[in-house]
């Protein structure tokens, strides 16, 4: 089995962090200015409002550098694949997984819009979840290792994939 680091998160985690930690941040602020400091001046509530924003912003950057994309160690080998988290988060119940490769559904190559890379999700079977994984800082050269892998099981276990492993279509003459 090889191992590989790689940044690993799930999109519902995400969305649920994304989503829920606004809406928990903004209904705490709201309960200050409506319940506790209802004789402030003007001036000090534009402060708190801003200090909230700021607060809110520093936050959500928290969550996603630290909650939501956290570091794996991947393995990947005949027997299968499974990752084990490095750092402890607060939005993963599970810190580390293996399945066979008979367990694995579909792989497909995504464009990550924020950073023109290219990430990969896994589907697996039982239990029925989407793992994400996609390079960590200086380290592209390993999960390009790790996609090549990827790629060869995936041909040699007929796993099913949305978009070619390659990233070329292949014109069709169906017209």
């Amino acid at each position: 089995m090889h191992a590989y680091k790689l940044k690993y998160h799930k999109n519902n985690v995400m969305l649920i962090a994304m989503i829920g930690s606004p809406l928990l941040f903004i209904s705490l602020v709201m309960y200050c200015i409506f319940g506790l400091f209802t004789s402030l001046s003007e001036a000090m509530m534009l402060m708190f409002v801003s200090l909230s924003i700021i607060s809110m912003a520093l936050m959500l950057f928290w969550v996603a550098k630290t909650q939501i994309f956290v570091h794996s160690e991947v393995l990947i080998g005949d027997d299968g694949i499974g990752f084990k988290l490095k750092s402890t988060s607060l939005l993963y119940r599970r810190t580390d997984f293996f399945s066979g490769w008979e367990n694995v559904s579909r792989v497909t190559e995504m464009l990550d819009n924020n950073n023109g890379g290219y990430y990969y999700q896994i589907e697996f079977k039982n239990p029925n979840f989407v793992a994400n994984f996609n390079p960590a800082k200086d380290l592209e050269a390993e999960a390009d290792r790790f996609f090549s892998e990827l790629d060869h099981y995936q041909k040699n276990y007929q796993i099913g994939s949305q978009l070619p492993l390659s990233g070329k279509l292949q014109p069709s003459n169906s017209f």
